[in-house]
Order: structure tokens, then C-alpha cells, then sequence
């Protein structure tokens, strides 16, 4: 080996070494920078006519592993879909509350019958008729206010919806152009690295919204589909579209395209969970809030309009009350109407205290202990329609089928078993999304054993680079020494 030869090895180890000092340096400066991967320097021997020339940076690669990014993308986005469902069935729980809580809709059916027991032991108290009023007006106005907040409950999942939608219609079109940069940077040999893992973040964004496979392009592009087989990116982004309603009623409803309620589509294929045909996603944040919308607080809605079904209709057969007309309306109203089993949906929304019997709405307080149509006063002391309408709450009886009740029920059992169903579904809700949260946690950090940094490695890599380092230099200052020598002779 010449001289020469010797100091073009050593200058271009000294190039390498410091190449690699500069890229471990960056791994350990963002060994906590989320969405970072390891960098790594590739080497290869240098040829110079024909003869080995010492080392070059053949580039600089990039840790991964696709296999088990893949992994944790799906595990993701199990988690967004449980996460949605959690979320929902604890608001739609907590908004009935429980037994022991003093504002909870089965506590307000415990206030109307103490009411109307108080009131049957002294049936000519004008303070307790106007106990038996305002408790059962309370109870209905507590109806009104649940349902009023599960139809909000599904606004608010039809405006999150919307807003995932543009976000990932966004995220979409910004890895179009990552796309674009990548490839030209790969073409002219640049160093795409950083780019790659703003695009990584970018997928797993729209990977949390929508679950996608990730395709490898030629130049490093990627395309994205889900795994239903529908491209949102192929060459170029892919719009998704979604038609947010401002206000979700009892009455509107998806069907599978054939309702009010807008779904999701893609290029004109219909994707929407719940929709027609085979493309329809099942797992991530949408799925989840699609499901939340047109399907848990739905049902939850009608087991609630059941049980209002059933407080109507304890009070409005003329055997409890004599004063009423079959058809008639009884202490509770569907709206001023009496209840009507193919008018059921949204009814705990409209039940109201029938305004005969309320002095707020210029009716007689005497009707409460006397009868709902009742023209004259009766007896001051007679407690037979109140004994009657305690009966009516204590009797059991079968419920609708929305209610989900296993067997009949009295009056206050059917509140406290709407309660428990919104509790188990809370319960199985939240039991879901912990399991998939401790999924998702464990292949993130495999992921991270794979392509994250290691600090400690990192440390050992500039422990050999100096080494590397000082070795390289040392063969320039022994040629500097030689020609020194040559030169003193």
C-alpha cells in the first residue's frame, strides 16, 4: 500500500466516522421524539481503479419492521373503536345514574310512589296532591332531559365523525406530497429519512380513524388501503364523503343508506359500518362513532321510550282510573296524547303530566286524588283512585320488547332494570377498551424494540466510532511522521 493509498483510507474512514458520530448523535437527541425512528449508516468499500479505496456512506436506512407496525396499527385501531363505545355507554350509564343516587331516574319512580302513598293516608292534604303533581311532573321531566342527552350523544358522534373525516382527508393529501418528496429525494440520493417519519405519522393517523394496509411503491411512495380492499391512496389521495346532519333526532336514522342519516363513501363505494354490501370498515374511530350513532345509544333510546311506554300505560286503563274513556290519556301523556304502540320511538322525549291534573296548566289539583277527567270534586276522604294508582305502579306486568326485560315487571323494576342493562353495557364497553388499550400498549413497545432508539446502544456505537476515529487519525499521523522523516533525509 502507498502512501497515498494509506491517507485516502484513513481520510475517508475519518468522513464515514464522522457520518456516523453526526446520525447516532440525532438518535439520542430523539430517542423520545414520538414518531422517530432509528437511523442507521450503511457502509460500502470504496473502489478506485480496481483497487479497494477505503470506506463510503452508502446512505442511511431507516428502522423498521412492517410486520409488526401492521400489528400495532390494527391493535390502534381497535382501540379508537372501543375507546368510542366506552365514551358513549358511560355518559348514556351515568346520565340514568344509579339506585342510591338521589337524581337518578329510578330514585324519581321511589319520590312519585312515596307521593301517592303519603297522599292515600290523607287524601284531602292539598300539599300532598301537590306533592303527587310536582313528583310526577319531575319524573317526567327527567325523561325528557335523558332522552334529550342520548339524542345529543349521537350529535356529538355525528360531528366527531365529521371532523375525522376532514382530518383524514387532510392527513391523506399531506402524504400524497410526503409521496411526492420522498421519491424525488430518493431519485437524487438524499437523505429521506425525516420525511418517512412524518408520513408514518401521518398513516397512523389515518390508520386511528380508518384501519389501512400500507403498499410499497418503487422510489419509497406508498399506497393505502383498507382492508376491505378500497384504496384511499393510489398515486393520489382518494376524498372521503360525509354529509354531517346539524341535529340527531329520535326519528332520523342511517338503514343502511335508505334513512335520513348520511354514511361514509369512497370514489362512490359505500364504506359506511352498518352499509350495504362488503366494503364497509368494522374497526376503527368512525366504526366506532358510526356504531355509537345507529346502534348502542339507539337501542339504548328505545329501552327508554319502552319503559316510558309502560309508566303511560299503568295509568291509563279505565280500571284505574273510572274516569277515563278507553283511549283516553292518563296521568302521563304522550304530548297531550295517550300512548300508541306504533308511535313508541322518541316517546320519553314528548311524555308529559297530563295537564288536567296540573294547576300550572289550568288544571284542578283535586283530580290527582279524584280522577284525570273527573268533573267535580269527590269525597275529600276517598283514596281509591290513589290506592289504585299505587296498585297500577306495583303491579307487574309484561314490557316492550325494546326494554329487554327478561320476565314482567312492576313500575319501579322496570327503571331499575333500564339501569342495569346501560350499566352492563357500560361495564362490557369499558372491559372491551382496556383489554385492546394493554394490546395496543404491548405491540407499541414491540415496535419500539424494533425500530426505536436504544440509548444505551447508541452510547456503546460512539464508544466504537471514536475508536474508529482515533485509529483513522493515527494512520495520518504516522504518514505525516514518514514523509517528515523522508523529508528530513
Amino acid at each position: 500500500m502507498t502512501i497515498s493509498q494509506a491517507l485516502s483510507n484513513a481520510a475517508s474512514g475519518l468522513t464515514a466516522a464522522s457520518r456516523r458520530a453526526g446520525v447516532t448523535s440525532n438518535n439520542i437527541a430523539n430517542a423520545l421524539t414520538e414518531g422517530y425512528n432509528r437511523r442507521d449508516v450503511n457502509l460500502a468499500e470504496r473502489v478506485t481503479a480496481g483497487s479497494g479505496a477505503g470506506v463510503q456512506v452508502a446512505g442511511v436506512s431507516r428502522a423498521s419492521n412492517p410486520a409488526v407496525t401492521y400489528e400495532r396499527r390494527i391493535a390502534d385501531a381497535n382501540l379508537a373503536y372501543n375507546s368510542a363505545n366506552a365514551d358513549a355507554m358511560t355518559r348514556v350509564s351515568d346520565l340514568l345514574g344509579g339506585p342510591e343516587d338521589a337524581t337518578s331516574l329510578f330514585q324519581k319512580y321511589a319520590n312519585l310512589e312515596t307521593a301517592m302513598r303519603a297522599l292515600a293516608e290523607t287524601p284531602n292534604s292539598t300539599p300532598l296532591q301537590q306533592k303527587v303533581i310536582t313528583t310526577a311532573k319531575d319524573l317526567a321531566t327527567t325523561f325528557n332531559q335523558i332522552a334529550e342527552s342520548y339524542q345529543k350523544i349521537r350529535t356529538d358522534a355525528e360531528k366527531e365523525i365529521s371532523l375525522r373525516v376532514n382530518e383524514v382527508n387532510d392527513a391523506l393529501k399531506k402524504i400524497e406530497e410526503l409521496n411526492g418528496s420522498i421519491g424525488r429525494g430518493a431519485a437524487a440520493g438524499a437523505d429521506v429519512t425525516a420525511l418517512m417519519d412524518q408520513r408514518q405519522l401521518l398513516i397512523d393517523k389515518v390508520n386511528e380513524s380508518i384501519p389501512v394496509r400500507e403498499l410499497v411503491r418503487e422510489g419509497g411512495r406508498i399506497d393505502l388501503m383498507t382492508p376491505e380492499g378500497v384504496f384511499l391512496l393510489s398515486g393520489t389521495a382518494r376524498t372521503i364523503e360525509f354529509s354531517q346532519a346539524p341535529l340527531v333526532t329520535a326519528g332520523q336514522e342511517y338503514l343502511g343508506g335508505a334513512g335520513s342519516l348520511s354514511g361514509i363513501t369512497v370514489d362512490g363505494k359505500d364504506i359506511t359500518p352498518g352499509g350495504p354490501g362488503a366494503l364497509q370498515i368494522s374497526n376503527g374511530a368512525l366504526a366506532g362513532l358510526f356504531n355509537v350513532r345507529d346502534n348502542t345509544v339507539p337501542e339504548m333510546s328505545q329501552a327508554l321510550d319502552a319503559l316510558a311506554f309502560d309508566l303511560l300505560g299503568r295509568f291509563e286503563d279505565p280500571t284505574v282510573d273510572p274516569t277515563l274513556n278507553p283511549g283516553d290519556p292518563g296521568l302521563f301523556t304522550d304530548n297531550g296524547a295517550a300512548s300508541d304502540v306504533l308511535n313508541i320511538n322518541g316517546l320519553a322525549g314528548r311524555i308529559e303530566l297530563n295537564s288536567l291534573v296540573d294547576p300550572a296548566q289550568g288544571g284542578e289539583i283535586w283530580r290527582v286524588r279524584d280522577g284525570v277527567q273527573a268533573a267535580v270534586p269527590g269525597p275529600a276522604g276517598s283514596d281509591a283512585f290513589v290506592r289504585a294508582m299505587i296498585a297500577a305502579m306495583t303491579d307487574t306486568r309484561p314490557s316492550h320488547a325494546s326494554l329487554q326485560s327478561p320476565g314482567n315487571l312492576n313500575a319501579s323494576e322496570g327503571a331499575a332494570h333500564l339501569v342495569a342493562l346501560a350499566g352492563g353495557a357500560r361495564a362490557s364497553a369499558t372491559e372491551q377498551m382496556t383489554a385492546s388499550s394493554a394490546l395496543a400498549q404491548t405491540l407499541y413497545e414491540s415496535e419500539k424494540l424494533e425500530t426505536g432508539v436504544d440509548t444505551d446502544r447508541e452510547l456503546q456505537n460512539l464508544i466504537i466510532i471514536e475508536q474508529a476515529f482515533a485509529a483513522n487519525t493515527r494512520v495520518i499521523q504516522t504518514v505525516d511522521e514518514m514523509i517528515r522523516r523522508l523529508m528530513d533525509i
